[in-house]
Formats: C-alpha cells, sequence, structure tokens
C-alpha cells in the first residue's frame, strides 16, 4: 500500500516530498520541549492527534527507497545531468532557499561584484518567502550606504 500520490502509476519527486514533509510535520507536533530544553515526544499529543510513529518511519524508509528508484531510472534514461536538473525543479521551495542560504553565507566579510561593476562588502545574509537577500556595504565618499540585494541575480557570476 502506498502512501505517494500518484499521477499515471509515476510519483513525482515533489510527491516524495510532500508526503515526508506532511509526516515531518505531524512528528514535530506532537514534541514537546522541557524547561530544561529536552526534546520528546509527548505520548498525550501522540493519541490525541492519533499519530503513529511506526506508520511514519514506514512512509520515511518508503519514500527513501521510492526516491532512490527515482533517481536511478531517471538518470539511466535521459543522463545524469537532466536528473538533476528535474530534482532541483522539483524541489519544494524552502530546500532551494535553505541550499542558497547555505551558499550565499560564504559570501559574508568578501567583496562580490555587482552587475554595474561596483564592488561591495557582504555584510549578512537574509531571507524571506521571495528568496535569499545579501545586506551589502557600499563606500560613498567618506559614508557607509547599506543596502539589500537579491542573491544571484544582482550579483556578476564568475
Amino acid at each position: 500500500m502506498s502512501h505517494v500520490p500518484e499521477q499515471d502509476n509515476q510519483p513525482t519527486l515533489r510527491d516524495f516530498y510532500n508526503a515526508t514533509q506532511k509526516k515531518s510535520e505531524e512528528y514535530h507536533a506532537c514534541l514537546t520541549t522541557t524547561i530544561y530544553g529536552e526534546t520528546y515526544l509527548d505520548p498525550e499529543k501522540v493519541k490525541a492527534r492519533g499519530f503513529d510513529i511506526n506508520e511514519a518511519i514506514e512512509v520515511g524508509n518508503e519514500m527513501i527507497r521510492l526516491s532512490g528508484e527515482w533517481f536511478d531510472k531517471t538518470t539511466k534514461e535521459k543522463g545524469f545531468h537532466t536528473m538533476f536538473k528535474e530534482f532541483i525543479d522539483q524541489a519544494l521551495p524552502q530546500f532551494k532557499i535553505r541550499s542558497l542560504m547555505n551558499k550565499a553565507s560564504y559570501l559574508v566579510g568578501r567583496k562580490i561584484k555587482l552587475e554595474d561593476k561596483l564592488y561591495v562588502k557582504v555584510i549578512a545574509v537574509k531571507t524571506n518567502d521571495d528568496g535569499v537577500f545579501l545586506e551589502v556595504e557600499e563606500k560613498v565618499g567618506d559614508k557607509l550606504e547599506y543596502y539589500e540585494i537579491m542573491y544571484q541575480q544582482d550579483m556578476v557570476g564568475l
């Protein structure tokens, strides 16, 4: 019995993400943190929500297996480059933003070149639902100006 929504018997990677995300949210809703900072699976919340940890583990394992099969099948049929592009295209937005945030964090404290050939220093990285932004500082005369640019959009590629 599959817990993955299917379209023409061909589950997409997005289906795997969504099924896993749903179980993950159910699990996290059943967690309780003590005043000492320890987190545990609260039996009262589990019972109230009807959460079954064994089913969640089973779904997680099934998603891992099906994802692996999808990667293997797509790589054999279309090649690694196309498979990787499809993988990125189907990733949920929060995973894409997290990946970009990780890459952008390496730029903090460094100078980058903008499209208008201006060099600015990255001082912070911020994120929201629209994407990843770099807070930069620019020296104008004897003053420093601060503003935000969109990561990868306003920058010159190397």
